[in-house]
């Protein structure tokens, strides 16, 4: 520990714990009761939030309603559509507005109907499109928040677009007029209580999404699921209320919270504050086999998600770990095998970094668990 303490690579303030995780023995620590911005390991906390609100077997309706003459698109939390058939296979295109657009043109076709217009609904979610904490070049790794979007609302470039419910309804009213249905124009709004439930198609279950989540480290999958959280517990689906919502899971949970603030369900807000005692009482729930979605998701080094470049080598499969990197924060937090054949737990937060070094500090994170595998 007093290399890393000591490592030039790492400035700011340092908080780590390291446990044996059959006995529970604490072998490393400091500051473990100081919250730190846990940067993208916040994650960890949305999945056990998320998990525990739903089930893992949970799925989320995309929704075509019919009232008059208009269809109603409306946004039930998936953003993963596929533009055309959905693919079971994958977590990503899982149900696809084609599909929907197809069921949706047989039973306006044996009403009578071949013309509509066309209202996507987003009303599922209120508040900012962005979280006011999460600024300039921060917002381009996230969608703006919509219930509704087909690939997360992505360009050809991988670039986000401005209004992804709406890119939503566009696909939506060509896959109908490939299916026969003519629409003559594309807005926004909300069904009323009289619209009619035409058809709906069904997101990956979110064992499967809470998978990619971690993997990836996808931050609009995290806010989405905080959002959702927030529907489930009667709250407001926007920032504030998914961070209240998720706050409510994990003290019904038990887990400690002294120190613990959240702000987001990303990790991308500064204002977040973890502990690494939250963190591993997430992950002892995670090896008594509470969360197996958490287990299947967190990147592996070497191998997988943002962990594929880092520890790889004889280091390779050693770590399992959720990563979490900004401007001034790092964290690395999960499971390590030593050449001995130890598990341990650890919780790794580096914050407070000067700027231009968060790379640098994240080698430093990553010589320490090198150096403890070979302890």
């Amino acid at each position: 520990m007093k290399e890393l303490e000591s490592d030039p690579r790492r400035s700011g303030e340092l908080s780590l714990e390291v446990r044996d995780a059959a006995t529970g023995t604490v072998l490393a620590e400091k500051a473990p009761e100081k919250g730190r911005t846990p940067a993208s390991s916040m994650k960890l906390v949305t999945a056990a939030a998320a998990l525990t609100q739903f089930g893992a077997d949970r799925q989320f309706s995309t929704t075509a309603a019919r009232e008059g003459s208009t269809v109603y698109l409306i946004g039930g939390g998936d953003t993963m559509l596929a533009a055309g058939a959905g693919n079971p296979a994958v977590a990503e295109g899982h149900a696809g507005l084609g599909d929907l657009a197809k069921a949706t043109a047989a039973k306006l076709k044996a009403a009578g109907v071949t013309t509509v217009s066309l209202r996507v609904d987003t009303s599922l979610f209120g508040g900012d499109a962005y979280h006011p904490r999460v600024e300039g070049a921060d917002r381009s790794f996230i969608m703006a928040m919509s219930p509704v979007a087909v690939n997360e609302s992505r360009d050809a470039t991988g670039a986000f677009t401005a209004d992804p419910g709406l890119g939503a309804g566009n696909v939506f009213a060509q896959r109908l007029k490939e299916n026969g249905i003519a629409v003559t124009n594309v807005s926004g709004g909300k069904a009323g209580a009289g619209a009619t439930k035409l058809a709906s198609v069904q997101s990956a279950t979110l064992r499967r999404i809470v998978d990619q989540m971690l993997t990836e480290s996808d931050n609009t999958l995290a806010e989405t699921l905080g959002h959702l959280v927030a529907v489930d517990r009667g709250l407001s689906a926007d920032f504030p209320g998914g961070a209240k919502a998720v706050t409510q899971v994990l003290k019904e949970l038990d887990y400690p919270l002294e120190g613990v603030r959240i702000s987001d369900n990303s990790g991308l807000s500064t204002d977040n504050r973890v502990t690494t005692g939250l963190e591993l009482a997430i992950l002892d729930d995670v090896l008594a086999g509470k969360y197996p979605a958490i287990a299947a998701g967190v990147p592996v080094s070497g191998y997988s998600g943002t962990l594929a470049n880092r520890m790889g080598g004889d280091m390779g499969g050693h770590v399992r770990a959720k990563t979490g990197t900004l401007v001034r924060s790092i964290s690395l937090c999960g499971l390590l095998r030593t050449d001995n054949g130890q598990l341990l737990e650890f919780a790794l937060f580096a914050d407070e970094l000067d700027e231009g070094t968060a790379l640098q500090a994240r080698e430093s994170l990553d010589t320490f668990l090198t150096n403890l595998a070979g302890a």
